[in-house]
């Protein structure tokens, strides 16, 4: 019974593929740019261009969706390091994502333009020496990130946390709260339910095709 439900769900993602040309052509862009450099299912979306750099691993879960037509998307895993994205997570234009050592983003997360995240402090070639080692990035699942936020070394970000748009995260931050500013301070903790309602005001640039 579970391979026919199987069967019938794998035809209408075919049939939906076949009547959207624009998310046909998404999805080859994805395997056309992508799968020589990363780890890429065959259910990811790329609308426009991706850039990586370095020799370290990048990973994409199922049915990601990545945006890069006015800026491109930058993905930069050095020697040992790894990147990895959950199903489901959007990341949109300008974008950029820096790991020495590890970079890790949960599942159904949107992140809006610009969002800059590195795990060590970039410094030119001839100063890496002075710089502070890299410290692992971990973003838990259903986090929204909005617009030009930046995501310092060893950041911790709980399952549905908020990051309000232009926010600079030098702490971790819990689970269920908003965080807003520079530094980024919690300004509130959500009850249950009550995310969406609270959070769409300070992640109002995360982009009108997160829900296309």
């Amino acid at each position: 019974m579970r391979s026919v439900v199987g069967t019938r769900a794998l035809f209408q993602k075919f049939i939906q593929v076949i009547c959207d040309r624009r998310l046909a052509a998404a999805l080859i862009n994805a395997q056309f740019r992508i799968r020589a450099k990363a780890r890429v299912p065959i259910s990811v979306r790329l609308f426009g261009r991706i850039r990586f750099k370095g020799d370290g691993r990048v990973e994409f879960g199922q049915s990601i969706t990545l945006v890069g037509d006015v800026v491109p998307l930058e993905f930069v895993a050095h020697p040992g390091a790894r990147i990895s994205i959950g199903d489901h997570t959007f990341i949109n234009y300008g974008s950029s994502i820096s790991a020495y050592k590890h970079v890790e983003i949960g599942r159904h997360c949107l992140l809006g333009h610009y969002t800059l995240i590195v795990d060590r402090n970039e410094h030119p070639l001839q100063q890496h020496e002075l710089a502070p080692p890299a410290v692992p990035v971990i973003i838990g699942d259903h986090v929204w990130i909005g617009s030009r936020v930046i995501i310092l070394p060893g950041i911790s970000i709980g399952n549905g946390a908020v990051i309000g748009a232009g926010s600079v995260v030098t702490r971790d931050v819990p689970a269920n709260c908003l965080v807003v500013g520079n530094p980024a301070r919690i300004v509130r903790r959500f009850a249950t339910g009550e995310r969406d309602d609270v959070a769409c005001s300070s992640v109002s640039n995360v982009s009108g095709r997160a829900n296309s």
